[in-house]
């Protein structure tokens, strides 16, 4: 693979973690849940380019890019979890049946 890829996987990343954070309303389940989405892309995009990396010499530069793609995303990813379990517990407290459903369902 050429650098240029690389450098489009790394940049298709960012752009995810940058709508997850565009998106992110932790008042808001389905919020949560596109945020949840734009992270999932992002993860898939940063294994792309670690596969990259491996198989052309990758610049340094790169390198950094990645390693604070991957402490954005885990970042985000405990916030985005821990907003989640917040509204299920909120739903189950208040015995919405929608999400209380979904919590006891799977």
């Amino acid at each position: 693979m050429t650098p240029g890829i690389l450098l489009t996987h790394i940049a298709r990343a960012e752009g995810y973690v940058a709508d997850a954070r565009s998106a992110w309303d932790p008042t808001q389940m389905s919020s949560c849940a596109e945020c949840e989405e734009y992270l999932r892309r992002a993860v898939a995009e940063m294994e792309a380019a670690c596969e990259a990396a491996a198989q052309a010499q990758a610049e340094a530069g790169a390198e950094i890019r990645i390693k604070r793609l991957r402490g954005e995303v885990d970042g985000l990813a405990r916030t985005v979890d821990a907003a989640m379990a917040f509204c299920r517990g909120l739903a189950l407290r208040t015995e919405s049946e929608e999400l209380a459903h979904s919590e006891v369902e799977g």
